[in-house]
């Protein structure tokens, strides 16, 4: 059985060896997807997940942060292709080379993303929750176009190249949510990409 894999019984709650949070998001995730999101308390989640509402509080401290958890590593394979790309790959390449290692997901985590992205796009406070965290990801971008372009990363050409691109790809990811479809993510994103960026130098 996998980390993520539904139980079909809630382990007794209290203090556990172990708590795997990317299992107790997925479980949540489907419990809001049957249920409603507005419907489930934090203690029906604990409950589900057979940990304590303190142990769930410590790991996820509202629920918009079960809908949002998990961003940390996407950014963090984006992060490490854009800073160690040679220098002679274009922009363009190492974009979307950056786009394809950050969502390499097994097929757990396609489907927490997919309920993740279907329910921000139900319920706007959720995306509003969730700005600080996408400009984790805007300002990765920044900082790799401002070395490409010779331009400070705080300029205006950096910081709204970087929105644009940001804003494409969580727009992107979004329509491949909706859809319902077997379609890799990463395709969606790296085709948004292509027609954002025409005519970017390399």
């Amino acid at each position: 059985m996998s980390s993520l894999e539904v139980e079909t019984t809630p382990r007794r709650r209290g203090r556990p060896a172990d708590v795997d949070p990317d299992r107790v998001a997925l479980l949540a995730l489907r419990h809001f997807a049957e249920h409603g999101y507005d419907a489930t308390t934090m203690d029906e989640i604990a409950s589900l997940a057979g940990i304590g509402r303190r142990t769930l509080f410590r790991y996820f401290p509202s629920k918009p942060d079960l809908v949002w958890g998990g961003l940390e590593p996407v950014v963090g394979r984006m992060r490490a292709v854009l800073e160690g790309a040679p220098a002679d790959e274009s922009a363009r390449d190492v974009l979307a080379r950056a786009m394809t290692a950050s969502l390499e997901l097994d097929a757990e985590h396609i489907e927490a993303t997919r309920l993740r992205l279907r329910l921000m796009a139900s319920d706007p406070t959720l995306i509003g929750f969730g700005v600080t965290r996408l400009g984790a990801n805007r300002d990765i971008l920044a900082e790799f176009l401002a070395r490409r372009l010779d331009v400070p990363a705080d300029g205006l050409r950096a910081q709204v190249l970087a929105d644009a691109i940001s804003s494409a790809n969580f727009s992107a990811l979004l329509w491949w949510a909706a859809r319902g479809t077997d379609d890799d993510p990463a395709t969606a994103a790296v085709t948004a990409l292509d027609e954002l960026l025409r005519g970017l130098p390399d």
